[in-house]
């Protein structure tokens, strides 16, 4: 079984007569075994754990780290002492892992504690400094950012490492950026009215549009009784980026009257040096990578990190592992790849559409996260930009369902009128709908999906 998970523990010193007889009928029993079920190996007299593939944190078999003995507690019937002793064995196991999830968590807390006290410190967002305070740029300033194939070392897919930043001397320049752009991802939560969409007195469910695709008050599971922003994996979703005039109030139309053009006028006036030396594809426009991430707004990227390679022990999210260690479909590449998740803004607006890979929903996170909700964070791969918390932006936390027939009923979408009743809402006044159709590479994995199927079942 590839995706066998392996445990290694370690071996006791003295074991009980039992277990030498035990092990004699395993290695009796080792010609019927499976080869390869196990991964990894070690020091003589380590034993690795054999794992259901389907359900990793279920023990299925004992194999020495050589491969030579394997065994199921099936082969110790007949053997009381020995089924005694893997029943131990199996509970001090279950009990090191709890003690291993709580340490986990307790990192996680730790690391979004240090990080809000080094953003304290530093009196700005992601580690930069304050806007009269950005220090001059380093002497290798003058130089483009590299893509993803040329940067050296290893690759942390979380973090301030996996990102290039240039600082802004001229202080004139830093204030402007800071103080009158933003950007926000368009959440279609609302009808042309501002009207906020809301559940249904009998359904408790309401259609939105393209991102979201709905609001669900839940019946069971971890959010009983809450309403929550919903997606679903049979479709599509459009996630958009607006840049926003931040010195214009919310409600006038003219907050939008801005586009990455009124950003570059800003940053053409940098040194005719910098410009003319240090600016390549990523200086010369305002790119955005999407992320997907679980919802925790003041911890750590370490503790927001939605980790679908089952290979990182520590990280891992998922029961069931999305093909090729992927979340999105296409697939994303890391940042600076000009992969599909890297978006350019025109005119003010960059929108990108996908859909979410196969396995990568809520019922099939494991018991870790299985309170935790998703979202979508943009970060501006410009690297006087990247990290400013202006130009990242964070959208509304969802469920991912593989499909919402059972939540929704077609077409149904409520607000409330003036008077606070909730009414059905006008068709003519919907701002977006949730893509009719997938684009064709979702089209072709869902073909490609249903030819294995087909395969499996002849």
């Amino acid at each position: 079984m590839e995706d066998a998970e392996a445990v290694v523990l370690p071996a006791q010193a003295e074991a009980p007569a039992e277990t030498e007889a035990a092990a004699e009928g395993a290695q009796a029993a080792q010609a019927a075994a499976p080869a390869g079920e196990a991964q990894g190996g070690g020091a003589q007299g380590e034993v690795v754990t054999v794992c259901d593939p389907d359900h990793p944190s279920v023990i299925t078999g004992l194999q020495s780290a050589d491969g030579h003995v394997f065994v199921t507690r099936g082969m110790l019937a007949g053997t009381p002492g020995a089924q005694m002793v893997w029943d131990y064995a199996m509970k001090q196991h279950a009990r090191a892992e709890s003690t291993k999830s709580v340490m986990k968590r307790f990192i996680r807390d730790m690391e979004s504690m240090l990080d809000q006290r080094r953003e304290a410190f530093n009196g700005g967002a992601n580690g930069h400094h304050n806007d009269d305070e950005d220090d001059p740029p380093q002497a290798d300033a003058h130089a483009p950012i590299l893509d993803s194939f040329n940067m050296p070392g290893e690759y942390v897919p979380y973090g301030d490492e996996r990102w290039q930043r240039k600082r802004i001397s001229q202080k004139g320049i830093l204030k402007t950026l800071t103080s009158k752009f933003a950007i926000e991802i368009v959440e279609d939560v609302r009808d042309a009215e501002n009207r906020l969409y809301v559940v249904g007195e009998e359904s408790h469910a309401t259609h939105c549009g393209a991102f979201p695709h709905a609001l669900v008050k839940h019946k069971v599971g971890p959010h009983k009784g809450k309403e929550v922003y919903m997606c679903s994996g049979n479709l599509d979703i459009v996630i958009t980026i607006r840049l926003v005039n931040n010195q214009v109030p919310v409600d006038d139309p003219d907050r939008y009257a801005v586009t990455e053009k009124d950003v570059f006028k800003e940053l053409e006036r940098m040194d005719k040096d910098e410009r003319e030396k240090g600016w390549g594809t990523y200086e010369r426009a305002l790119i955005f990578y999407l992320e997907l991430q679980f919802y925790r707004p003041r911890a750590s990227e370490n503790s927001r990190y939605v980790c679908a390679d089952i290979q990182n022990e520590e990280c891992y999210a998922f029961k069931k592992q999305p093909p090729d260690a992927k979340l999105f479909s296409p697939a994303e590449v890391r940042p600076y790849g000009r992969g599909p998740q890297e978006i350019k803004m025109i005119e003010g607006k960059a929108e990108v559409q996908f859909s979410f890979n196969e396995h990568v929903h809520s019922n099939n996170l494991i018991k870790d996260h299985k309170d935790d909700l998703f979202c979508i964070t943009a970060h501006c791969l410009n690297p006087y930009l990247n990290g400013r918390s202006n130009f990242s932006a964070m959208s509304l936390p969802f469920m991912i369902k593989k499909t919402l027939h059972n939540d929704l009923v077609r077409n149904e979408r409520w607000v409330r009128d003036g008077d606070g009743a909730t009414v059905e809402a006008d068709k003519a006044l919907i701002t977006r709908l949730a893509p009719a159709r997938k684009l064709s590479f979702a089209k072709e994995r869902k073909v490609a999906f249903a030819k294995e199927a087909d395969k499996e079942a002849e």
